[in-house]
């Protein structure tokens, strides 16, 4: 599963390739990880866009079709419901966070300095 982020993979395809039931993978899936499939390879998807969010080397647009979104707002709406931001907004906290000598300085740092 993890292999393939960007292709869309059903219960059907994975229960038939491990040779169990749709019902018996669902359960022993949320017995072991403690989620559905599904919001398990959601969760995982948008933690690796988060990870080229924060790069900042490809487009939001780009980012979405990685992971197998052909809609940006379809990607967006996964990725706010993971991380309560929306990508850009992420992307722009992420950045902010990453460079703090550009920040600007508070009133007591200008004093001081």
């Amino acid at each position: 599963m993890l292999e393939h982020m960007d292709m869309k993979i059903t219960i059907s395809e994975i229960s038939e390739r491990m040779h169990v039931s749709q019902t018996q993978l669902k359960n022993s899936f949320r017995n072991y990880y403690g989620d559905s499939v599904y919001k398990y390879i959601r969760s995982r998807k948008m933690q690796q866009a988060a990870v080229q969010l924060e790069e900042g080397k490809l487009s939001v647009m780009e980012i979405a079709g990685m992971y197998g979104y052909e809609n940006c707002s379809k990607f967006a709406a996964a990725f706010r419901k993971e991380y309560g931001l929306s990508p850009s907004s992420y992307r722009k906290q992420r950045r902010v966070r990453s460079f703090p000598g550009q920040l600007p300085k508070t009133a007591q740092e200008q004093h001081l300095a």
